[in-house]
């Protein structure tokens, strides 16, 4: 009898409640704080994993304000569960979130994001963030509240059903992924920035040259001579001018004078006795290092002697 009378009794108590419920909540603020260390660290990481949003673990309240309708009544749990739109610390607004609150709405026990799909939102219902508050409490994870927001947020989204366990093994797994594509792209990038880097490089070595050529020609030009009307030119293929240098040579008509000897890149040489020696050299010496020719005159051996000097 005494066990009838309590069923009957709580049935009207609970009928009574019903009546008196709220069934809508606007602007409702709830302060989560760091006085109460349990609760708010639970709050952080709830928030992060179901929510996506980090919350800088700095000791600050959290703020939550929601505004919502009446969803149900939890009679297991006592509780008045209500959808609507929240926003975290005056900053973050995700709308279409359930709260679980005590007390028609005076206390805020949980939260998790509404899914389309069924399976997925009963999954969502179910899940515990107990492991994660856990893992983050005593760093047996090397996870900061940004991780479980940017990292396993997606994935509790996609799969509100795996475990702690599964939810970190794919975040690893997507973690590698984007490691290796961070690198392709970095590695492409980098080529392509090299290869740009060195079409600019030798188009700017190009122009040099070919400015520096044409100064050069200038130069080399004041050293030219002129072969007399009929009188045979013989050039000499181009060669690379490895070195300059002035000697003292025996002429017939002039005796001991100073004259200019050219070094090639194949051990060949040509020398020059005419006047003006140390000039010419001064010019010459410019062109060490690149491709030149040489020409003779009349009877001369092109293998021994030069007159003129051109660039290439």
């Amino acid at each position: 009898m005494s066990e009838v009378l309590d069923k009957l009794f709580k049935e009207i108590y609970m009928n009574k409640k019903l009546e008196n419920k709220i069934y809508a909540i606007v602007d409702n603020r709830h302060n989560i704080i760091d006085f109460n260390k349990d609760k708010y660290t639970k709050f952080l990481v709830t928030i992060a994993l179901r929510l996506g949003v980090a919350i800088e673990d700095d000791g600050k309240d959290i703020a939550l304000q929601f505004s919502g309708e009446h969803s149900e009544y939890n009679r297991y749990h006592e509780s008045d569960n209500y959808i609507g739109a929240l926003t975290i610390n005056s900053q973050h607004s995700i709308d279409n979130v359930k709260i679980c609150t005590h007390k028609n709405g005076s206390s805020i026990a949980t939260l998790w994001p509404m899914h389309d799909d069924n399976d997925k939102q009963q999954q969502s219902k179910d899940s515990k963030t107990s492991a994660f508050i856990e893992y983050y409490i005593n760093g047996s994870r090397l996870f900061t509240i940004e991780d479980i927001a940017n990292y396993y947020h997606p994935i509790f989204l996609e799969s509100p059903g795996l475990s702690p366990v599964a939810l970190e093994k794919e975040v690893c797994a997507r973690k590698e992924e984007a490691l290796r594509e961070l690198y392709a792209r970095e590695t492409s990038r980098l080529v392509d920035k090299n290869k740009t880097l060195k079409e600019t490089l030798d188009s700017q070595i190009a122009q040099n040259t070919k400015d520096n050529n044409s100064k050069l020609q200038t130069k080399v030009t004041e050293l030219i001579e002129t072969a007399r009307p009929g009188e045979a030119i013989t050039r000499r293929p181009r060669k690379i001018l490895m070195n300059v240098d002035l000697q003292e040579m025996h002429t017939k008509n002039r005796g001991l004078v100073q004259g200019v000897v050219l070094y090639f890149d194949d051990g060949t040489s040509v020398r020059n006795n005419w006047s003006g020696a140390e000039k010419r050299k001064s010019i010459i010496d410019k062109l060490v290092g690149r491709e030149v020719v040489t020409d003779v005159w009349g009877n001369y051996p092109s293998d021994q002697w030069f007159a003129n000097v051109y660039l290439k």
